[in-house]
């Protein structure tokens, strides 16, 4: 029995020797207490500003209004709750700009170097959870109308959802103005966007 004793230990160290580790992946992010990431999607919203509403809100029943361009979409079977989190990005088609990119919203749009800018905000509504898209101008006047019927605003829409008593956070550690960096904590691939109805 004792001569067996050793050779066992000469077979098992040869095998063990024989295994060998890749190259380390690189680490991931830090989870976050009672987060779901999985929960998160990747919504897009496309419409002409043609199509989008005008509706002139009135302040305290006075003289004064704010002008606004409205859209209003919803996401079939999806209610959106107060703790889900929801981050809006913004492309616009006429910007030159490159294609890929997208906007954190709200976002302020000067007009031709002045301290006149468009206000592009979203948010959700009361009574039934829809997303809303609004263009609104600084001073509370209509929007600058030097848009065609042509001109599309497209948005990228991330909904993570929070549990019953915890509203879902992004941290701090991920800069959110840019979209790239929200896409690889939520690990979600532009392939996976889910189309948002209009109202």
């Amino acid at each position: 029995m004792k001569s067996i004793l050793p050779f066992l230990l000469i077979i098992v160290l040869t095998f063990s020797s024989c295994i060998k580790e890749g190259p380390r992946g690189p680490q991931g992010y830090p989870g976050e207490d009672g987060q779901d990431v999985s929960s998160a999607k990747l919504y897009y919203f496309d419409m002409p500003i043609s199509n989008y509403a005008k509706e002139r809100y009135y302040e305290d029943n006075t003289q004064y209004y704010n002008d606004a361009w409205v859209a209003y979409g919803y996401i079939d079977g999806l209610v959106i709750q107060e703790t889900d989190m929801v981050m809006v990005y913004m492309h616009q088609t006429t910007d030159g700009g490159p294609d890929n990119y997208f906007q954190a919203l709200p976002y302020n749009d000067y007009f031709d170097n002045s301290s006149d800018f468009n206000h592009y905000s979203y948010g959700i509504m009361d009574n039934n959870g829809d997303l809303f898209f609004s263009i609104r101008r600084n001073d509370g006047s209509a929007p600058f109308n030097n848009m065609n019927a042509d001109f599309n605003i497209e948005y990228n829409v991330y909904i993570m959802h929070g549990t019953k008593n915890k509203k879902a956070e992004i941290p701090s550690y991920i800069n959110i103005e840019n979209e790239n960096d929200l896409k690889e904590y939520l690990n979600i691939s532009e392939a996976e966007k889910i189309n948002i109805m209009a109202r």
